[in-house]
């Protein structure tokens, strides 16, 4: 394969970056589709120039005209909403990669979606793969730091991100501006996609080589102390509302050790960033630690780090957890490619 030729699907903050790294590593963008941008320059959305592309709003049709090697999906975050169009770009010959968190390993969460997506790209010998921030930080690193003790009773991570950083559609998912009593409404009659931490504790379980037994999940608000504006949905947050919550998964398993993440996605205050952070307790006691995050940038990186590896998987639907391990591709991504 020579120069890879890439359709972005989603334009906003993360695929603006992604397409500017992209770029920079060598790939040709050959289409874009969005929404609220339709008809717009690529170059005049996310500032990269040398870009002859207008977003568009049908990625089928996009995918079909253009015949990408690859499409990176950056729209929504769970299965029910990604879906759709993933199996369309599949279906055209198209590689996917995407950000939506549940497909970071969705066996266990939408076992039959996940099946389907399976046939399809290994009836067009393509593969589809999500990768990320929780890619990096919460699978390579933590299975990485785990590989290091002999026996391990308890895995215990604390996570934050900044609802800021990922637009007006995760801050609606995030609950912000609710009052404590319609927080509360919400977690009694929703029928809640999976939380992020669930698919990501299956990875690590899953790169691990342990049994998953039982999953559970809790779910706290993270109330606001003071009137706090949120940029992305353009309001302000008074005192005693929502600015987002806290879900704490764990997953137990046949082998013994027990996993949990504690995720919180909020509207930060100013002198608050995004952090990581890991308690392993066994034989020995271990810790890890990442102070201060750019999430926003370390979820587009790792994603661009992944895509030749993507390209010469094997067709179907690919996890992390069957990846090579994330490394730093430098250079062109057309240097790390291999026929397939």
């Amino acid at each position: 394969m020579g120069t890879p030729t890439v359709v972005m699907y989603g334009v906003g903050a993360m695929g603006s970056i992604i397409a500017r790294m992209l770029t920079e590593r060598g790939a040709e963008i050959v289409g874009a589709v969005g929404r609220s941008t339709i008809g717009k320059p690529l170059s005049e959305v996310t500032g990269i120039p040398n870009v002859t592309v207008t977003i568009e709003g049908d990625i089928e049709e996009v995918v079909q005209r253009t015949r990408p090697d690859l499409v990176v999906m950056t729209t929504a975050s769970y299965m029910e909403d990604v879906k759709e169009g993933v199996l369309a770009c599949l279906k055209h010959g198209a590689n996917v990669i995407s950000l939506a968190e549940e497909n970071l390993y969705s066996w266990h969460t939408s076992p039959e979606d996940t099946a389907e997506i399976d046939a399809v790209a290994k009836e067009h010998g393509v593969t589809y793969t999500c990768s990320g921030h929780q890619d990096g930080y919460w699978v390579q690193l933590v299975a990485t730091l785990m590989g290091t003790a002999h026996h391990i009773d308890e895995v215990r991570g604390r996570a934050s991100w900044n609802v800021e950083d990922f637009g007006p559609e995760l801050a609606r998912d995030q609950q912000v501006g609710d009052t404590l009593e319609e927080f509360a409404e919400w977690l009694r009659g929703a029928e809640r996609p999976p939380t992020f931490g669930r698919p990501t504790l299956h990875a690590v379980a899953a790169a691990s080589g342990l049994t998953v037994v039982e999953s559970s999940t809790a779910t706290e608000p993270v109330l606001a102390t003071e009137d706090t504006y949120c940029k992305a949905l353009e309001m302000t947050v008074p005192a005693g509302k929502v600015l987002g919550f806290t879900d704490i998964d764990t997953v137990r398993t046949a082998e013994g050790p027990v996993l949990v993440l504690e995720m919180t996605g909020k509207v930060y205050v100013e002198g608050q960033a995004d952090s990581n952070a890991w308690e392993l307790k066994g034989e020995p006691d271990l810790d890890l630690e990442n102070q201060v995050l750019p999430t926003h940038l370390t979820t587009c990186a790792t994603l661009v780090n992944r895509v030749p590896q993507v390209l010469n998987a094997e067709p179907g639907y690919v996890s992390v957890a069957e990846l090579p391990p994330l490394r730093f591709q430098p250079g062109n991504i057309a240097d790390h490619l291999t026929a397939r």
